[in-house]
């Protein structure tokens, strides 16, 4: 097995492609396919070393089933729940529709043999845009829990502030603004103090 990382000429924002595939002539194959994108290509025949790689790295995963060591859908599973590269998974024409059943859950994209490099490089910015949605989906899901959790603190803390000091929510809310200004502290932050106050007061 020879692993080979090859300079590529440009098209697309794709940096690094990892190719995993049966042989090195295979990779070799694909890799010309894509002379078009300038990238960096990293190509691997076994899917046991492509686990020990440094999957991270890479943009977008071109798998060609099946390959030396196994048939390489576990390998696209794993990269998908690892990794959030774009996967495009090649396989042969008459088992296609089954192949993309058993990996919807992935996102991968299923590429028919017989195919085209206008066909391979438009799948793989297909699968590098959809997993790019993906990315922007889960850090704005994040971003609203942050800030439904944040939203809850200062609650808590202005319900605190309205039983220990008898101030009106707005009040409340006035009080834990200032703080923040004043202590260039976050919203949260001051809550989170306030709350550790009282509590110690109620433990005292």
């Amino acid at each position: 097995m020879r692993n080979s990382e090859l300079k590529r000429g440009a098209v697309t924002d794709i940096k690094n492609i990892l190719i995993v595939a049966k042989t090195q002539d295979v990779c070799d194959g694909i890799a010309q396919m894509l002379a078009e994108i300038e990238c960096d290509i990293t190509a691997l025949t076994m899917g046991s070393v492509a686990r020990a790689a440094e999957l991270d790295k890479f943009d977008s995963v071109i798998i060609s089933t099946p390959l030396s060591d196994e048939f390489g859908l576990d390998l696209a599973a794993e990269i998908s729940r690892e990794t959030r590269a774009g996967i495009v998974v090649l396989t042969k024409g008459e088992i296609a529709d089954e192949v993309q059943r058993k990996i919807r859950f992935t996102g991968a994209f299923v590429i028919a043999r017989p195919f085209t490099k206008a066909v391979l490089i438009q799948t793989l910015k297909n699968s590098s845009v959809a997993m790019q949605n993906v990315s922007r989906l889960e850090e704005e899901k994040e971003e609203l829990s942050r800030q439904l959790s944040d939203m809850k603190l200062v609650t808590r803390a202005k319900e605190i502030l309205m039983e220990y000091l008898k101030l009106t929510e707005e009040q409340a809310h006035r009080h834990i603004q200032k703080q923040a200004m004043d202590l260039r502290k976050t919203q949260r932050a001051v809550a989170e103090d306030i709350l550790k106050t009282y509590q110690n007061r109620r433990e005292s």
